[in-house]
């Protein structure tokens, strides 16, 4: 009689042990964080952005402190001109006149200003031609389009 009980709290320590490595296994996070834009989680993030770009956009961008040849103003939540124009090597600078923050993100992740503060400018120099879609991260519905010939 006395094996009955032991027994039985063998099985259960048993069976709750097994339910917790399975479950490990399968698990779903609960990271409630974006995902960087273009990254698998299991790869590491790039230093610099890549030295070439093809035409439609990926990377050959880095940010700038310098004043634009170009420049985007950023109101009521718009990018103002929705569509910019730079040549290579020439900074493209946007400036917050909203309360929130902004950024100025290329739509494929390969790069993009931080947070620009109400007030302040942020700048992005493109090393390749081509034309790059972007938004703002913290507001996806503000976007935009830079052309560097």
């Amino acid at each position: 009689m006395r094996r009955l009980p032991v027994l039985a709290f063998s099985l259960f320590a048993l069976l709750a042990l097994s339910a917790c490595a399975s479950a490990q296994e399968g698990s779903v996070s609960t990271d409630n964080t974006a995902p960087t834009p273009g990254a698998a989680a299991s790869e590491p993030a790039a230093s610099e952005p890549a030295a070439s770009a093809p035409a439609a956009g990926g990377g050959g961008c880095r940010t700038s402190g310098e004043e634009g040849a170009a420049q985007v103003g950023i109101e009521n939540f718009t990018f103002s001109p929705g569509d910019v124009t730079a040549a290579v090597g020439e900074t493209i600078t946007w400036t917050n006149e909203d309360s929130a923050p902004h950024t100025a993100t290329l739509d494929d992740g390969a790069c993009g200003t931080d947070n620009i503060a109400q007030g302040t400018t942020a700048g992005l120099v493109f090393d390749a031609p081509g034309t790059y879609p972007y938004h703002c991260k913290i507001h996806p519905n503000m976007t935009g389009t830079i052309t560097i010939q």
